[in-house]
C-alpha cells in the first residue's frame, strides 16, 4: 500500500515573483529560492504548508516568551541533535527513558512558538537556525544554550543521504551536484557561515553556551556527558552517566526511533524520522568524497576557517 502524504498543517505561504531567486545546478535544473533573514530558503518550504511560513515564524521566535529553565539545543543539520536531545532529557529528568515524542516536535523552525506551551518544564527546544535568530529572552535571561559541532565533511555526506531519503525535503541529484551546492550555500546557510557566527557568539560570551563536539562525544562519551551535566546543573553521578551513554549509543538510539517514538500523533515527523539513522560514524566522508572533492574542500576549509579556534576531528 502506497504511503499517504501528510496533509499541510499550516496555511501555505505565498511567494511573490519578485522575491524568487532562481539558481541553476550543474545540470541546468532551476531551483527556486528566496532570502529570509540572511538565509537562502527553498520556496517549497514556504509554499508546502507542512511547516510555518518562515518569514512569519522568525519574527515570532524572536519575540517568544521563554521560561527561566528553558534550554536550547543548537546545531547545523546532521550534527548529532537527536543524540544530544535524548542525552539532555535523561540528564534533566533523572530517568533512563527515551522520549516518546520525536525531536522534531520541539524543533523551532517547524512549529510556531505557542505550540510549545503544553510542553512540561524543563523544555529542550532545538533548532538549525543561526544563533542570531534565537529568542531575545535567551540572551536577556542567560538561558542555557548547547552548541553542537561536527566535522563538516561528515556533515556534508550525512546531509546528502538524509535529503535523498526524506520525502519532505527531497534532493534529486548526484553527490557531486549536492557537494557543489552544499559547500557554497548549505540548505539555508552554509556550514561555514553558521559555524563562524556560532564561534563569535562563544567568544563574545553574550550567550551562556556549552560546546559539544560530535566526535568527542562518540569517542569519550562519559566525560563529555559529565561536562554537559555540570553545565546544566543536573549533578548526575558517574554511574548514572555511564548508563545514559549506553542507552544513547547509535544502536540504542536507532532502536528507540523505531520502537519507542509516537508515530501516530506525529505523522509529519514520522516521514522525517525514517531518514535519520544511517551510520553515525566518524570519517564516513572517505567513502563518498573523491580525491579532487576532498582537496577542494580542504582548500575552502583552510581559507574560511583560518582564524577559527574550533578544532575538528576528521578521522576515526
Amino acid at each position: 500500500m502506497a504511503d499517504i502524504k501528510p496533509k499541510p498543517r499550516y496555511t501555505p505561504g505565498v511567494v511573490k515573483e519578485e522575491d524568487i531567486i532562481r539558481i541553476k545546478d550543474n545540470k541546468g535544473n532551476v531551483k527556486e529560492m528566496m532570502e529570509v533573514e540572511g538565509m537562502v530558503v527553498p520556496c517549497g518550504m514556504i509554499r508546502s504548508g507542512h511547516i510555518p511560513d518562515i518569514r512569519e515564524n522568525v519574527k515570532k521566535i524572536r519575540d517568544m516568551k521563554c521560561r527561566d529553565d528553558d534550554m536550547f539545543l543548537c546545531s547545523f543539520m546532521r550534527s548529532g541533535t537527536h543524540w544530544v536531545w535524548e542525552i539532555t532529557n535523561m540528564l534533566t529528568t533523572g530517568k533512563l527513558e527515551y522520549l516518546t515524542r520525536p525531536k522534531e516536535s520541539a524543533m523551532m523552525e517547524i512549529h510556531y512558538p505557542e505550540e510549545f506551551d503544553e510542553m512540561p518544564s524543563r523544555r529542550i527546544l532545538n533548532t538549525h537556525f543561526p544563533l542570531r535568530l534565537l529568542p531575545t529572552d535567551v540572551k536577556e535571561k542567560k538561558l542555557k544554550v548547547i552548541l553542537l559541532q561536527r566535522n563538516p565533511k561528515d556533515v556534508t555526506v550525512s546531509s546528502y543521504h538524509f535529503l535523498q531519503k526524506s520525502k519532505q525535503m527531497l534532493f534529486k541529484g548526484s553527490f557531486e551536484d549536492f557537494f557543489m551546492m552544499f559547500i557554497k550555500s548549505g540548505v539555508m546557510v552554509s556550514w561555514f557561515d553558521y559555524t563562524l557566527e556560532a564561534e563569535k557568539a562563544v567568544k563574545d560570551k553574550e550567550l551562556d553556551i556549552h560546546l559539544v563536539y560530535y566526535e568527542e562525544l562518540k569517542k569519550n562519551p562519559v566525560p563529555t556527558i559529565k561536562r554537559l551535566s555540570d553545565f546544566l546543573g543536573t549533578n548526575c553521578d558517574d554511574a548514572y552517566i555511564t548508563e545514559v551513554a549506553k542507552m544513547c549509543s547509535f544502536k540504542g538510539m536507532k532502536k528507540a526511533n523505531e520502537d519507542v517514538k509516537d508515530t501516530e500523533k506525529y505523522n509529519f515527523e514520522k516521514d522525517i524520522m525514517k531518514s535519520h539513522y544511517r551510520k553515525g560514524e566518524i570519517g564516513d566522508w572517505k567513502n563518498m568524497m573523491t580525491v579532487a572533492q576532498n582537496e577542494q574542500f580542504d582548500e575552502l576549509f583552510a581559507d574560511k576557517m583560518k582564524d577559527s579556534s574550533f578544532k575538528f576531528d576528521f578521522s576515526k
